[in-house]
């Protein structure tokens, strides 16, 4: 589409003052119902299908609303709820991932984590935290 056609402009008219923000919780119901979707293809129920569209029809609610701080406030709530449950889940796909260039230590005194880059050889480690010097070999 032209930046400029009439059918644009009267989308960014229609959606000025809505919430429109993609947020955790619409990421979560979308990904809920199209979970619920596969499921229901395979043991070939209607209820499922039926909530699933119910999940949708939720989040495109919150995605046209005009209440704003509200829709912010009811992200944030339930942000309090999955980020302690996705939490360790992503800091064990970051360390997976960060394995093959680094490697990890924990200081003998303060037990801070330690990242130092692999391949060389014997090094002298000086935690951040506490100051405490160790030999480890990298």
């Amino acid at each position: 589409m032209k930046p400029n056609s009439k059918l644009l402009q009267r989308l960014q008219l229609w959606m000025r003052g809505r919430y429109g923000q993609n947020d955790t919780l619409n990421r979560f119901l979308n990904n809920l119902a199209l979970l619920l979707i596969i499921i229901s293809l395979f043991i070939r129920s209607g209820w499922l299908v039926l909530v699933a569209v119910l999940l949708i029809i939720i989040s495109y609610w919150r995605l046209f609303s005009k209440q704003i701080y509200r829709q912010v406030a009811i992200n944030r709530g339930f942000q309090r709820l999955w980020l302690p449950i996705v939490q360790p889940f992503s800091q064990l796909s970051y360390q997976v991932k960060q394995h093959r260039q680094y490697r990890f230590f924990r200081c003998s005194q303060c037990h801070q984590r330690i990242r130092i880059p692999r391949h060389h050889g014997h090094v002298r480690i000086t935690c951040p935290q506490c100051g405490h010097q160790f030999e480890a070999k990298v």
